[in-house]
């Protein structure tokens, strides 16, 4: 698969077959991002936005949610710290995309622990969280599915 082009996405974990998804859609500071069955919901929609120059070989995004209500198109953050849970933040956090193999990305924080990557640890709960980073856990691999292309603003 080659390096997600900016649009809006699924991002779904290839370990547990869950989306990434913006729990009851809530707009709110401090939401929880969770893993989810997909249902096609504005909820599993988010924006992938290159952050570096074309060609770069710097495989860093931004992935902010597709949602545009009152406190919409925000991002997700968690504290630098493992096992922390990912939440919905209106502040930019920029990522890098780890390619691997079989076209899935591993989600790379850029500040603090580089060692720390997005994942759904347990599979009897949906909470993404931060973990350290395990080669070849797929409960740490995304694959990323283009549904729109962003719209221009005229």
């Amino acid at each position: 698969m080659p390096f997600p082009t900016d649009g809006v996405y699924t991002i779904k974990n290839t370990g547990r077959d869950l989306v990434l998804d913006l729990k009851n859609n809530s707009t709110a500071e401090g939401n929880q991002i969770q893993g989810y069955i997909p249902n096609g919901t504005v909820a599993q929609q988010w924006v992938v936005k290159r952050q570096n120059a074309p060609g770069s070989r710097n495989k860093t995004v931004t992935i902010q949610s597709n949602n545009s209500a009152d406190n919409g198109n925000g991002f997700f953050t968690a504290s630098e710290d493992s096992d922390e849970p990912v939440v919905y933040t209106k502040h930019a956090l920029i990522v890098d995309l780890i390619s691997r193999a079989d076209n899935t990305y591993t989600i790379s924080f850029t500040q603090g622990n580089s060692n720390l990557v997005l994942s759904i640890p347990n599979s009897k709960h949906s909470e993404v969280k931060l973990e350290n980073f395990v080669e070849g856990s797929s409960r740490q691999q995304w694959e990323f599915t283009k549904i729109a292309d962003l719209q221009q603003v005229v």
